[in-house]
């Protein structure tokens, strides 16, 4: 696994240096740490050594006590890197779901409703180092996501819960793995963004996308296919397209030559050795204006 997921080395070591300034003020606030009064002192401490320092942050009023470090500025930093520290207002803290590892980021899913999936860098080490991509999804808390430049980061702090995801629990996770990417895309910067505007054919597409959204979103699916004619159309489609999966295996193990076939629902209405006579056929047998709903599947072994 690349440690692209990793920040860069300059961009981690101003990541670790504003986040200790932050750390060394939350701890001269609540005298946690007697022994450290400098940055530099702090740094001599390793992670596990500051853990209450990073829990106080997160105990307390997190929003608030940023915005006083940014007012007072105890340690003199710019303006630019009082706004980077600013930012971290906007972070998301809590308990989140590893689903995957790529390349360049793991992304991390809340999956309250509604779900979020983030695209996150790791920060000292790549998350491969803390649990293997055969130990996915897996749940962990006690999270910080930070925005920091045009990424989000993880502060590297978190619990790793022992708990075995399998069966209905696995399959929810990706279902709300999918409906987060749909409403908002992967979340690549923090605050989130608002819920992405789908108009009702985009909608309708994705709760018909697969068997598991056909059954979830059966109410939803209800609501929108009698809507309108092409809602009906790509409804019918939809449906059209699922059942030509199996049909093409079907199919093959029968031997059958190339041809074309019209599938209205989960059934085959007409065939033929082209499209256009495919068509015709339907032009003939369907009803005034769904001519066009059934799916048009091209068998070619």
């Amino acid at each position: 696994m690349s440690t692209g997921m990793v920040l860069e080395e300059n961009r981690e070591q101003r990541f670790l240096e504003l986040y200790g300034h932050l750390l060394l003020y939350v701890n001269d606030r609540f005298a946690l740490i007697e022994e450290i009064e400098t940055y530099e002192e702090l740094e001599q401490y390793d992670t596990g050594e500051l853990l209450p320092i990073r829990e106080s942050l997160y105990e307390k009023d997190t929003e608030q006590l940023i915005h006083e470090f940014v007012e007072e500025n105890p340690d003199d930093l710019t303006e630019e890197d009082l706004a980077v520290v600013e930012s971290w207002t906007g972070c998301e803290f809590g308990e989140f779901v590893v689903v995957r590892h790529f390349e360049d980021h793991a992304v991390f899913l809340d999956w309250e409703r509604p779900p979020r999936a983030y695209a996150v860098k790791a920060v000292r080490a790549p998350f491969t180092e803390f649990w293997s991509e055969d130990a996915l999804p897996l749940m962990v808390s006690m999270v910080a996501l930070l925005p920091f430049e045009d990424v989000i980061v993880s502060d590297g702090w978190f619990g790793i819960q022992p708990i075995v995801i399998g069966g209905n629990i696995s399959t929810d996770i990706d279902d709300a793995y999918e409906e987060a990417k749909h409403r908002f895309g992967l979340i690549e910067s923090l605050p989130p963004p608002e819920e992405e505007e789908k108009n009702e054919a985009e909608q309708l597409r994705f709760y018909m996308k697969n068997k598991r959204n056909r059954e979830r979103y059966r109410k939803e699916i209800e609501d929108l296919k009698d809507k309108d004619s092409e809602l009906e159309r790509i409804y019918h489609q939809e449906l059209g397209k699922a059942r030509a999966r199996s049909l093409g295996r079907e199919l093959r193990d029968i031997d059958l030559n190339e041809a074309h076939f019209a599938i209205y629902d989960d059934r085959i209405i007409a065939s033929g050795t082209s499209e256009e006579q495919v068509q015709q056929i339907l032009n003939e047998i369907m009803p005034a204006g769904k001519q066009n709903h059934p799916y048009l599947y091209h068998f070619d072994p």
